[in-house]
């Protein structure tokens, strides 16, 4: 018997350990199921938050996609102003230069008017002189015409004459 009890006390001692273990399994197993629940609901609000955070995410996306196709046409956009700035500017250094030359070409011009001016109203003066030459010439010539019809004249009166000797001569002989 001295076994037996032996054997029940090596037993419930067995049994009191078994039950301990088991009892803090149990209790571990307890607190973990509460931690799991825990750890579920936490796990339940970090999903929901990261469904928020990743729609959120998901809006800011799509937000900055807007933002880089509308930066993308604003840099087209910018480029085409800034060519066309550059072309403005090219016209007027060009539209510059040209007034530039033809502020030369006055100033180079202006000297030369004047000489035509000069050589003009000289031109004037010679036609005036060369109509008065020409009427003096008219002049001589109509007395030329005249001194030659007097000429003429002469002529006659001295062939006239030459005849009346002539006859005179003739009639003395």
């Amino acid at each position: 018997m001295s076994q037996k009890t032996a054997f029940y006390v090596l037993s419930l001692i067995v049994i009191f350990f078994i039950g301990y273990y088991y009892a803090k399994i149990n209790l571990d197993s307890s607190e973990t199921n509460i931690e799991v629940t825990n750890t579920a609901l936490s796990d339940i609000k970090l999903q929901e938050e990261l469904a928020e955070i990743i729609e959120s995410k998901n809006e800011l996306q799509t937000q900055l996609d807007d933002i880089n196709s509308q930066l993308i046409i604003t840099r087209a956009e910018l480029k085409t102003v800034q060519q066309q700035l550059i072309l403005s500017s090219s016209k007027s250094k060009v539209f510059e230069d040209e007034l530039n030359q033809i502020d030369d070409a006055r100033k180079v011009i202006k000297p030369l008017q004047d000489e035509l001016t000069t050589a003009n109203n000289n031109l004037i003066n010679m036609a005036k002189e060369l109509q008065q030459v020409k009427n003096e010439l008219q002049l001589v010539e109509d007395k030329l015409r005249s001194s030659e019809v007097e000429l003429e004249l002469v002529e006659f009166e001295l062939q006239l004459a030459e005849e009346k000797l002539e006859l005179n001569k003739d009639i003395k002989y």
